[in-house]
């Protein structure tokens, strides 16, 4: 009997994990038995009425230099795997055209522990004349925050994003959103404005006063207060003689001013004007009054830096005294140009990202445990915002952070020591 439980409960849980969501963006590496390299690597995956489908992202740095491959992918479940297989590239930078007819095909399993959802297995190519198989193994995890990866800013500046059903949710659902939030502005501006309108229709009017106060004189005098009634006709001679004071005002012709330079200015316009030498003089030369050519101020870098939001992307530990830092474009090259400033200090100016590096090494004082770096954009590029990928290399450690900023947000990342 207790045999017949657990297996009940096994069944139960593996139909649970057959079932599961697996949309979304999946994050992690590739192992090639080949090279014995590790390779990032990014599944987006999408289902509609029933199907899957979706796209991967690969890529690496060589000599600086980031390559990257983005394929439409065929995916379907079978016998409790997730099968992942290449349908074509579409967009990649490598500088060796890739080999035709080559497929890569994953076989992974969906396992979750403590909550976090993983996808792991091997992958294989398929053989042909000219080249053998490749073979290597992936780990995957799941992640929420899909704007902070490698794909989905490519699928976005390719114009392909909505083609993952959870971008194209989370993207209305942004949409409603600022509408709810444009909406209520809008009611508040509108309620003020009545308040205003109330305001104006119940402040006091001077003539209704005076008409008011005519109307409790003409009363009184019918009682016979004939002192208020002396105190009105005063009152009546006073204000017809500041109207006929204000009508001689109004009617007295202002005369303009004008300041000394256009006093001077209408003088010479007046007077004669002598022949010149020019005309005295047929062989005097004209001297031409020498003109420099108007050049625009240069901007000054990071202009508006206190004006914009700050949004912290990601928090790093370090333990040297010192950090690489490497800059790259994060999707597609596309004009983007950042300016980084280190606490508060500008560290590297209007630098137009690519899939070159940028860089930079920062040494930290051994009393300095934190830093902020905040990364301003200049420029959107052709297709906004302006995303973009720090490598961060801590003696043999390696990270990358993905940040994304735009004219009203800047993107911070912070680095924290971290105490042995």
């Amino acid at each position: 009997m207790p045999g017949r439980y657990f297996l009940f409960f096994l069944l139960l849980f593996s139909t649970k994990l057959h079932a599961q969501d697996i949309t979304g963006l999946w994050k992690g590496r590739l192992y090639n038995d080949s090279t014995k390299m590790y390779y990032k690597y990014e599944i987006g995956i999408s289902e509609e009425k029933g199907k899957l489908s979706g796209f991967s992202h690969t890529w690496f740095i060589l000599n600086d230099t980031q390559y990257f491959g983005i394929k439409e992918v065929k995916i379907k479940r079978k016998d409790g795997k997730i099968i992942v297989e290449d349908d074509k590239l579409i967009s990649n930078n490598y500088p060796v055209a890739p080999a035709k007819h080559i497929r890569q095909l994953n076989v992974l399993t969906l396992t979750v522990e403590d909550s976090i959802m993983k996808l792991t297995g091997p992958f294989a190519t398929n053989r042909t004349k000219e080249w053998a198989p490749l073979t290597g193994h992936i780990e995957l995890q799941r992640k929420n925050d899909f704007w902070n990866s490698s794909l989905v800013p490519h699928l976005a500046e390719l114009k392909l994003e909505n083609k993952l059903i959870f971008v194209k949710q989370e993207k209305e659902k942004q949409q409603f959103l600022a509408k709810v939030e444009l909406r209520k502005k809008e009611e508040l501006e509108s309620l003020a404005f009545n308040q205003k309108k109330i305001e104006a229709v119940y402040a006091p009017n001077p003539a209704e006063e005076m008409e008011t106060n005519e109307k409790v004189l003409s009363i009184e005098k019918n009682t016979g207060k004939k002192e208020l009634i002396e105190k009105q006709t005063t009152t009546t001679k006073e204000i017809a003689q500041l109207k006929a004071k204000k009508i001689k005002i109004n009617t007295e012709k202002i005369k303009p001013v004008l300041p000394e330079e256009n006093k001077e200015i209408a003088l010479s316009e007046t007077t004669k004007q002598e022949p010149s030498a020019i005309g005295q003089n047929p062989s005097a030369q004209i001297k031409k009054k020498e003109t420099k050519p108007l050049t625009a101020p240069a901007t000054q870098a990071a202009a508006q830096l206190k004006e914009r939001a700050l949004e912290i992307q990601q928090t790093v530990s370090f333990t040297s005294d010192s950090l690489r830092l490497s800059l790259y474009d994060n999707g597609e090259v596309d004009g983007d140009t950042v300016t980084v400033v280190m606490n508060g200090q500008i560290f590297i100016a209007k630098a137009g990202l690519s899939t070159t590096a940028i860089n930079k090494t920062i040494y930290i004082p051994k009393e300095q445990d934190t830093l902020q770096l905040v990364m301003y954009a200049e420029t959107l590029g052709h297709i906004p915002p302006n995303t973009g990928l720090l490598v961060i290399r801590d003696g043999k450690e390696m990270y990358e952070v993905r940040f994304s900023g735009d004219l009203k947000k800047n993107a911070a990342i912070i680095f924290k020591r971290e105490k042995k």
